[in-house]
């Protein structure tokens, strides 16, 4: 700690072992009931196991931690069938655990290049749908970094 006259100042280490994150799957796209044309589909929210990724680059990668994926594209007379929103893929270091809000573990990801779908994106207007689109999921996720030991003292 640091004393500055009588405010104490606490030095913070650099180190993060959890990040609690606001991740949203994109709006699907209007679709054409004139021409019954399709919606595309929202993106999807990836978590990704990365080997030279830490939790503070994550952290850093965006300042409000919200990682929001594309909407999808309307149907229009030039192009029927929507294009899919563009997804959003979140690097993390291995061994994280993700859980939601609630306290669920979703998933443990503990070898490079394993992913995770976290948020699935709104499907895309449709005649089924009254060619209305559908929304993405919201959640609240954390990443726990399991801190595994390689020499244990005795």
């Amino acid at each position: 700690m640091v004393w500055t006259s009588r405010v104490c100042l606490r030095k913070y280490g650099r180190f993060v072992d959890n990040v609690r994150l606001f991740v949203k799957g994109g709006h699907g796209g209007m679709g054409l009931p004139r021409l019954g044309g399709h919606g595309g589909s929202g993106g999807d929210v990836w978590v990704i196991a990365k080997k030279d990724t830490t939790l503070k680059m994550v952290k850093d990668q965006r300042a409000k931690k919200r990682f929001i994926a594309g909407v999808g594209s309307n149907s229009s007379v030039r192009d029927l069938r929507g294009n899919k929103g563009q997804d959003v893929v979140v690097g993390v270091p291995i061994g994280i655990t993700v859980t939601a809000d609630d306290g669920r573990v979703l998933c443990d990801l503990n070898t490079e290049g394993e992913k995770f779908l976290v948020a699935k994106g709104g499907h895309g207007g449709s005649a089924y749908s009254d060619f209305l689109p559908g929304k993405g999921q919201s959640k609240q996720i954390r990443l726990d970094l399991k801190l595994i030991a390689d020499i244990g003292l005795v």
